[in-house]
């Protein structure tokens, strides 16, 4: 008794320990999170904008060679007009004219009124291409942020083109961080084309900046640090509930498992492996946009022979601290080729999700297991997906990263499960070679009431579709969850608004059922196009 209730006390020291130290360090780790975030997404706004000044400017240079080529070197009437075509069939030059030598406007198309014999920009006669910002003070009818592209001729003038700063329309990025952040697109170092926002000020100024290889054109964004962690802010309070909720269920965990010897425990857990009291069940992952089933994540149950079931909770913990999860996940493949063989046999589109723990990924045992109890049955290994959790870190990253690379020879998928949870972070999705992002059932719930949780899925998402990976929500209990998923480019998900976690024979009653339908409005609408077409 006394060693008993010493372990009891020892657990909850730990347990309390390590939910603490989450939430002592959670702000610096939100902070480092949203730096990092703040600033790939900073950089990229100064390439989306970089890339269409460049384009802007590409697009004048081109038109003013043609017209030099074409021979246009006076204001004569049809070569004025000619210059208007050309002004005319472009997406971005707003009037095309000459300018002789000394820099004095000679004629534009469109024309203008006032700009006759005023001053348009130094002319440096060892370029071939000058870019001009045009000062408003001394030109009357220039709109601010004008910029004048200039063509050196052979004859010593120079053919132009205006643009105006609306070509570069500066309004990129996400929208969380319009508010905030400043936005410059210049020529040279020093003159501004187009901007947007309030440039902030102080020492804390986080600034990203893409350079043309082609003209002197610099895009920069900036936004204040403190605007950057105020976007984490509001997951602060989700991360002390999350603290206090999970300190609370390890605690619990901890009196249900070390309030038994450990001897006792132990035994409870091979007597049931042994009779194989755990069984399978698997939640439907469905495609939210077609309302097709996309497959299964298989999760486990514990059925003691009196019919009672034991939650995952009181006992999966301490399978995987104690080795027995390694037994029990063979036993649970087994289990899954016999019941689905059929099922997945006749639709190979079908995937079959698989929960591992960080243990699973230190040796080369898994690929072992997988390849005896797959190879050669009715599911095939490109129908595999494997989940690896953040929630408890990997030991060997570099021993994970191989035997997840012999899982994509084998023809597997892996998905990152809880993420944005624990302790990989995009740091895991960098590393592993991530196929698929699902993403946690907290962030799922905070969506309507949260902007942090609601823009973590907007980053995940994101992150995501420019790294070419799929992505799933979990949790997903009703239709807002499902609207907002859609809104935000989300199309897999699974969750208590399709349907719980069911045994082998009601998932093949409700997978059949869904897929015979599909089938039969397939056919029905193929044979309406055959009589129409009849």
């Amino acid at each position: 008794m006394r060693n008993r209730g010493r372990n009891l006390l020892v657990a909850i020291f730990v347990v309390v320990l390590i939910g603490v130290t989450p939430y002592l360090l959670g702000r610096a780790v939100l902070r480092v999170h949203a730096d990092k975030i703040g600033r790939a997404e900073l950089l990229s706004i100064a390439e989306q904008e970089l890339r269409r000044a460049e384009s802007a400017v590409a697009e004048a240079v081109t038109a003013l060679r043609d017209a030099d080529r074409a021979g246009i070197s006076d204001c004569t009437g049809a070569k004025v007009a000619r210059l208007g075509d050309m002004a005319a069939r472009s997406r971005f030059v707003r009037r095309m004219g000459l300018v002789d030598a000394a820099g004095y406007a000679m004629c534009f198309d469109p024309p203008t009124a006032k700009r006759r014999g005023a001053v348009l920009f130094d002319v440096a006669e060892a370029r071939q291409v000058t870019i001009t910002l045009l000062d408003p003070e001394r030109i009357p009818d220039v709109v601010p942020g004008t910029v004048l592209v200039a063509w050196h001729t052979a004859a010593g003038a120079h053919l132009v083109a205006e643009l105006t700063a609306s070509v570069v329309d500066v309004d990129a990025g996400a929208e969380y961080l319009r508010g905030s952040r400043h936005l410059a697109l210049l020529i040279g170092d020093a003159d501004v084309w187009a901007s947007a926002g309030v440039r902030p000020t102080g020492a804390d100024v986080v600034s990203q900046q893409a350079r043309s290889d082609h003209f002197p054109l610099t895009a920069r964004a900036e936004i204040s640090a403190a605007a950057l962690y105020e976007l984490v802010r509001p997951l602060e309070a989700t991360l002390a509930i999350g603290t206090l909720a999970g300190t609370t269920v390890l605690i619990g965990i901890a009196f249900l498992i070390y309030w038994k010897p450990t001897s006792e425990v132990d035994d409870e857990i091979l007597v049931a492996l042994r009779r194989e009291e755990f069984v399978p069940y698997f939640q439907p992952v469905m495609n939210i946009d077609t309302g097709r089933i996309e497959g299964c994540e298989m999760l486990v149950r514990w059925i003691r022979p009196d019919g009672t079931t034991v939650s995952p909770g009181a006992f999966m913990s301490y399978c995987e601290t104690s080795g027995h999860v390694f037994e029990m996940t063979r036993l649970l493949m087994r289990k899954s080729v016999a019941q689905l063989g059929g099922l997945y046999a006749r639709h190979p589109e079908l995937k079959l999700s698989i929960n591992l723990f960080a243990g699973h990924f230190s040796d080369r045992r898994i690929i072992e297991d997988v390849v005896a109890i797959f190879e050669g049955t009715e599911i095939g290994f490109d129908q595999l997906v494997f989940e690896v959790t953040e929630r408890y870190p990997l030991r060997d990253i570099v021993q994970a990263r191989k035997i997840i690379a012999e899982m994509h020879a084998l023809g597997c998928r892996v998905a990152l499960d809880d993420t944005g949870t624990g302790h990989g972070g995009l740091a895991y999705i960098q590393q592993l070679g991530i196929d698929i992002v699902k993403i946690d059932k907290m962030f799922i719930d905070a969506m309507g009431s949260d902007l942090g949780a609601s823009t973590i899925v907007d980053v995940l998402v994101e992150l995501a579709n420019s790294l070419g990976m799929g992505v799933v929500a979990e949790g997903v209990e009703n239709q807002e969850q499902l609207e907002r998923l859609r809104e935000k480019g989300v199309t897999s998900a699974q969750g208590y608004v399709f349907a719980p976690a069911l045994p082998a024979k009601l998932f093949i009653d409700l997978a059949e059922g869904m897929l015979s339908r599909r089938r039969g409005s397939a056919a029905a609408a193929e044979s309406a196009a055959d009589s129409e077409a009849a």
